[in-house]
Formats: C-alpha cells, sequence, structure tokens
C-alpha cells in the first residue's frame, strides 16, 4: 500500500539513448519526469543513472537499477514507471562527416537499389513471360495479334514507375497534409526497434557490454 506522506512520481523511460564517452548520463536524458512537488522533480531530472566508459559500446539501464538509485537516496518517493522496461545506451564517439562522402554514399544507394529494382522487374517478367500477356491482351481488345504491342506495353510500363512512386512518396497521397510516414519510415522504425530490443537481449545474455 502507498503511504499518505509519500509523493508520487511518474518516469516513461525512452528506448534508445546517444551518449559521448566519458560523461554522465542523467535520468532527464532518458525519460520524461512528472511529479507535484517542485523539489522531487528537481531531484529526479538530476540523479545520475549512468556513466559511460571510454569505448563504443552497448549497454542498458532498466527500471530496476533507476529504482533502486532512487530508494538509495530518497524513501519518500512513490515512483510509477510507464514505458519501456529497458532505455538502450549507445556510447558513440562524435565523428565529422564529410559532405562528400556522404553524397557518394547516397549516389551509391541509388545506383544499387534502382538496378537491383530493374533487374527485379526484368526476371518478373521473364518469369510470367509479361510479352506474350500483353500480345493476349491486345488480341482481345483489337482482335488483331501484333508482336510487342506498344501501344499496351508503354503505358504498362509508365504505370509501374508511376505506382512505385505513389506507393512511397507522399506527394502523391492524399493524407501528405497530415504528414504521417510513408512505408519506408514505417519500416524503418519497425527495424530499429527490433534491434534495439536484440541488442539488449544480446548483453542480458552475455552478461557484459556489446561492442
Amino acid at each position: 500500500m502507498r503511504t499518505i506522506d509519500k509523493d508520487q512520481a511518474y518516469i516513461k523511460l525512452e528506448s534508445r539513448y546517444t551518449v559521448k564517452p566519458n560523461s554522465d548520463v542523467y535520468l532527464t536524458d532518458v525519460a520524461e519526469i512528472y511529479c507535484n512537488n517542485p523539489s522531487v522533480q528537481k531531484f529526479l531530472e538530476s540523479l545520475k543513472v549512468y556513466k559511460s566508459k571510454n569505448e563504443e559500446i552497448y549497454e542498458f539501464v532498466s527500471t530496476i537499477d533507476i529504482l533502486s538509485k532512487i530508494e538509495n537516496q530518497r524513501d519518500n518517493i512513490d515512483v510509477i514507471m510507464v514505458g519501456e522496461p529497458e532505455v538502450l545506451i549507445e556510447v558513440k564517439k562524435s565523428e565529422e562527416k564529410s559532405k562528400i562522402f556522404e553524397y557518394f554514399k547516397v549516389l551509391v544507394v541509388c545506383l544499387v537499389l534502382f538496378f537491383g529494382a530493374g533487374l527485379a522487374i526484368i526476371y518478373f517478367h521473364e518469369d510470367v513471360n509479361m510479352q506474350k500477356c500483353m500480345e493476349k491482351i491486345f488480341y482481345i481488345i483489337t482482335g488483331e495479334y501484333q508482336k510487342n504491342p506498344l501501344i499496351v506495353l508503354i503505358p504498362y510500363s509508365l504505370g509501374i514507375g508511376i505506382g512505385i512512386g505513389a506507393f512511397f512518396s507522399p506527394v502523391f497521397s492524399v493524407k501528405s497534409k497530415r504528414k504521417e510516414p510513408g512505408p519506408l519510415e514505417v519500416e524503418m522504425d519497425q527495424y530499429n526497434k527490433e534491434l534495439d530490443e536484440y541488442i539488449i537481449e544480446k548483453i542480458k545474455n552475455t552478461n557484459k557490454p556489446l561492442k
């Protein structure tokens, strides 16, 4: 049971936090904190929960660690934890990125995606014999047989490009005014969440930081 003289505090942990080596991490860095008592609020915000090492590693801080630190210093706070059960700490040195190198990487990725998608489409059409299908469609519509009917193939080819653009680009979306994320953004967010969960489980299983 909660005692009446205790101040209630709500702490919502984030999923990930990046910090430089040899730096202190405070609770306010990795969590949202709310308490009616200003002194308790200030205490929680200034509570140090992690000290980064002088190397690039992954570690995590759990709700149990935070509750233990609070209990060791103050016994008049009733803490209610919400949000993530752990916060992944990424110790990473700051890097000076070259704009030319960044543009080069973007160009390489674009070329790989362009040619990779093109080959995938070609392989698919060869596998299902799309040329014969188009010839049959042209024959059904016109009653005439024609090899490589461009009047059907050209709109079909343009439709593939426009369809992909409409699906992945918010420019063509009627919902773009609400700034909804696209399919790629959703997949990347899901990938990042699963990656963080995997790293935390890996650390738990090995009982040591992940380098």
